[in-house]
């Protein structure tokens, strides 16, 4: 297992030394898009294969500075069809990676998902996003904020084992991973996503996930990241405040969470990846800038070249 790494700029070394992969963009007339992957053509981190409108692609271009020689491109007016085209790409080896550009998520991922010509495969398909933040000296893995809406027992176990396959593409061999709730006791009749947390870290114990690592659940948040909070409340778990793995109770959780910490915050980077699928999702939100999609970048090319091995 490789290094265990502490921020993203370690990450960013540690792609560089791997070798650069290619990405397919789909749809990829979006200004921050195509800022987020010419930082990262700069970089040396990775190459892009633009598929989408190429006149909008190519003023979008011109206004940022952007040579658009430097890229292969294919014209694809229609988003969805670019979708499908970007897919098709990756299926052929031209790519190794792919990415949402300015399109629909569901739009985005039923090209992913299409059974005879995308790219899914027997994993569940969810959001995971890795934060670093100056409060902590570690990055943080957190699910699922935007693909699953209410999660049930099963789809919990297989958000985990997503996760700790980032973990470990980050360097953690053992990642513990924190099933969070508003308590840390179960709770049957007020809080019934405790038993859930109860039951996922009971079958870790009984080694039923395909990952190595600790599950521990229910457990606050503060818990989970401080080390002061578990001492004060005497938690007595196998987590005190060094989580790796934050597992959610359902989307909207995650999603207030993360958006939250980045729009209140101003200690926060975090990068985005779709889990699921045969390659990494660079499944970045609308409204995320370009800072965010090149770290997604980064991260989505980490853990690509962590399946490989």
């Amino acid at each position: 297992m490789g290094e265990k790494l502490q921020n993203f700029k370690e990450m960013e070394e540690m792609v560089l030394r791997q070798g650069k992969q290619k990405v397919a963009v789909a749809a990829a007339q979006s200004e921050e898009v195509l800022i987020a992957v010419e930082y990262a053509r700069k970089k040396g981190i990775v190459d892009s294969l633009l598929i989408g409108d190429c006149q909008k692609i190519e003023e979008i271009c011109q206004r940022n500075g952007i040579l658009l020689s430097e890229y292969e491109t294919e014209e694809v007016e229609e988003p969805q069809a670019a979708a499908i085209r970007a897919v098709a790409a990756v299926k052929e080896g031209r790519a190794q990676l792919l990415m949402k550009g300015l399109l629909e998520t569901g739009d985005f991922l039923k090209a992913v998902l299409n059974r005879e010509t995308g790219i899914r495969s027997e994993k569940r398909l969810c959001s995971v996003v890795a934060i670093e933040s100056q409060a902590i000296s570690r990055l943080l893995v957190l699910a699922d904020v935007g693909t699953n809406i209410a999660p049930d027992l099963d789809i919990k176990k297989s958000i985990l084992e997503n996760c700790m396959e980032v973990a470990q593409a980050m360097g953690i061999d053992r990642p513990k991973a924190a099933v969070l709730c508003a308590h840390e006791h179960v709770k049957e009749k007020d809080m019934p996503v405790t038993i859930q947390a109860a039951l996922l870290s009971k079958m870790n114990e009984r080694g039923q996930y395909g990952k190595p690592g600790i599950v521990e659940g229910p457990i606050s948040m503060d818990i989970a990241v401080s080390p002061h909070a578990a001492k004060i409340k005497k938690f007595q778990g196998k987590i005190k405040g060094d989580a790796d793995i934050l597992l959610v109770p359902d989307l909207e959780a995650g999603n207030i969470l993360i958006k939250g910490l980045m729009y209140l915050t101003n200690d926060i980077r975090v990068a985005g990846v779709g889990m699921g699928a045969k390659v990494p999702l660079i499944l970045t939100s609308r409204g995320d800038d370009h800072d965010t999609k090149y770290y997604s970048i980064v991260l989505s090319s980490l853990i690509s070249q962590f399946i490989q091995v």
